[in-house]
């Protein structure tokens, strides 16, 4: 297993776009034995994901709010930077609603894989996923940690500027005339003009700016912009 991350690393090392770039993670996973991988970078609001999975489970995982029952993720959190799952192993847990997470997820050949969790800052991950519809994971013992976690790196590298495939922040609700002004703002036009262009007094538009900033959680508008445009909230 060492040796095919390391040459996922060489081909992560060339200079490829967003396609090129799942298309080389496709084909590693392919070649590794898996059906899919899947890349999540949590970081607060702006949390998001790209993998191969089916785009109904996609929706489904974020639409059910599984990020929160999911625990792939809470182990990526707080347990070991390699490690392996199953759906039996999940079952064992005793929870409904984790039975019932990993149940959908079989439906589209999701039973087993092995996950790469590596820490950035404080609180933020990056998790590398590899999935098959095995019933029984890999056996992960003899995976280097360090070359795991380079790799993990080499994939944010190439993906972190990729068109996310869902966001997870799934609780931030901008109204519409929220969402309409930071999206002028996003473009560079002045408060005064999108008063105008939007046809609302400029302390209006001041008020729905800052309303977007604040449950974006952002430090200013222009982070907040930059945020809503990350997760595809304009």
């Amino acid at each position: 297993m060492n040796d095919i991350l390391i040459g996922l690393i060489d081909k992560l090392s060339l200079p490829l776009d967003d396609t090129a770039a799942r298309r080389t993670l496709r084909d590693f996973a392919s070649g590794a034995g898996f059906d899919y991988y899947a890349y999540v970078h949590l970081c607060g609001k702006e949390s998001f994901a790209v993998s191969n999975y089916p785009q109904k489970w996609q929706e489904q995982y974020v639409r059910a709010g599984y990020l929160h029952v999911d625990p792939v993720v809470t182990r990526a959190k707080h347990g070991p930077p390699v490690f392996t799952w199953s759906a039996s192993e999940a079952r064992r847990m005793g929870r409904r609603d984790i039975s019932q997470m990993f149940a959908a997820a079989a439906e589209f050949g999701i039973r087993s894989g092995l996950s790469i969790s590596v820490p950035v800052g404080f609180k933020n991950r990056m998790i590398f996923t590899l999935v098959t519809d095995r019933a029984d994971p890999l056996d992960v013992r003899k995976v280097d940690p360090v070359t795991a976690a380079v790799c993990v790196a080499f994939v944010h590298a190439r993906l972190a500027g990729a068109k996310q495939d869902v966001s997870l922040a799934t609780d931030i609700r901008l109204s519409p005339r929220e969402a309409e002004c930071l999206r002028w703002f996003a473009e560079g036009v002045t408060m005064p003009d999108i008063a105008l262009t939007v046809g609302v007094s400029y302390s209006s538009v001041r008020s729905y700016l800052d309303a977007a900033t604040q449950k974006l959680g952002a430090a200013n508008t222009r982070q907040a912009a930059s945020m809503a445009i990350r997760i595809g909230l304009i």
